[in-house]
C-alpha cells in the first residue's frame, strides 16, 4: 500500500492542470502534515478516466469536480492531467487479499470509504479482517428523504442475496446484490441520462450509471454486457444491459448511498 506522506504539488497556470511531483497516473495524493489549511486531495488522471466514474469512486459531486477544475463541456480528461478533489474519500491502491475475498464473498467487495488521514496524523490502513471499516462522511448512508423519492422499479427480478450495509466480514455494501438469470435484461429503475457506461471502476465490472432528476443516481454493476453508452437518454424500464448471474444495484442521492429496498416497491 502506498505511503501517504507530505504531498509536493507544483501549480501550473494551465486551467485545471497541475503537476503532482512523483505521482503516477490513476492515484490520489492526499494532503500530508506539511500541507496548508486549504490543501485538498489531488488525483492524477489515467487513460479512460471520466468525471462521472471518478465522482462515483471517490464520493465527490460531479459539479464540484467540474467547477473546481474549470472543466469545459464535454469534460473530457487526458492521461496525466490532475484534478483537485475536495472531500475525496480515501480509496487504498490495493488491499492484501482483496482478490481472494472477492472470489468468496457474495457481491462486489467494497474496500473503499476509508477517511483520508487528518493533517499531522499517521497514514491509516484498512481495518483488520472482521473489523468494521471506518467510513468517510461522503460515503455514509442517509435515511430516506422526507420528500417522496422517484418511483423506482426493480432493475431485475430475483432474490436479494447481498443486503445493503455492513457485512459479517466488516465490509460495507453500498447497494444490494440480486441473483438473476444470465443474459436477463437489466432495466433502468427510472427515466434519466446515462452518465457512465464502462468497466474502469474497480470491483464493478461492466457498470452503468444513470442520473435522474432531483440529484438521484442509480448504478448497475457486474453486467455481462452493456446496451447503452454515455449520453443516452433512457426510459423507466428500458433495457440498458444484459445481466450476468448477479446484479449489484445502488441508489445514491447527492453522492450518499441509501438502501435501495427503501425506494423500491415490494417484490
Amino acid at each position: 500500500m502506498r505511503t501517504l506522506g507530505t504531498m509536493a504539488v507544483l501549480s501550473v497556470a494551465l486551467g485545471a492542470c497541475n503537476t503532482v511531483m512523483g505521482a503516477r497516473e490513476g492515484t490520489m495524493e492526499y494532503p500530508g502534515s506539511g500541507a496548508g489549511p486549504n490543501a485538498v486531495p489531488v488525483y492524477v488522471v489515467k487513460d479512460k478516466d471520466t468525471v462521472e466514474a471518478l465522482s462515483f469512486k471517490y464520493g465527490v459531486p460531479i459539479q464540484t469536480i467540474v467547477e473546481r477544475n474549470k472543466l469545459q463541456p464535454p469534460n473530457r480528461l487526458r492521461a496525466g492531467q490532475t484534478l483537485e478533489m475536495p472531500g475525496a474519500k480515501y480509496v487504498p491502491d490495493s488491499v492484501p487479499g482483496a482478490d481472494t475475498a472477492a472470489a468468496s464473498t457474495p457481491g462486489p467487495v467494497k474496500r473503499e470509504g476509508l477517511a483520508p488521514p487528518a493533517q499531522g496524523e499517521a497514514p491509516r490502513s484498512a481495518a483488520p479482517a472482521g473489523q468494521p471499516t471506518p467510513l468517510s462522511p461522503a460515503s455514509q448512508s442517509v435515511t430516506v428523504p422526507a420528500t417522496p423519492p422517484p418511483r423506482f422499479v426493480w432493475p431485475v427480478q430475483g432474490k436479494v442475496v447481498g443486503n445493503y450495509g455492513t457485512t459479517t466480514g466488516g465490509q460495507k455494501n453500498d447497494g444490494i446484490d440480486i441473483q438473476t438469470e444470465k443474459g436477463a435484461p437489466v432495466k433502468a429503475a427510472d427515466g434519466g441520462t446515462v452518465v457512465y457506461a464502462g468497466n474502469e471502476v474497480r470491483n464493478m465490472g461492466n457498470l452503468v450509471l444513470v442520473s435522474h432528476p432531483g440529484g438521484w443516481i442509480t448504478a448497475y454493476a457486474n453486467n455481462e454486457s452493456l446496451l447503452v453508452k454515455k449520453g443516452d437518454a433512457v426510459k423507466k424500464g428500458q433495457a440498458i444491459a444484459k445481466a450476468d448471474t448477479k446484479l449489484h444495484f445502488e441508489v445514491r442521492r447527492s453522492n450518499k448511498t441509501l438502501d435501495p429496498t427503501t425506494v423500491l416497491p415490494a417484490q
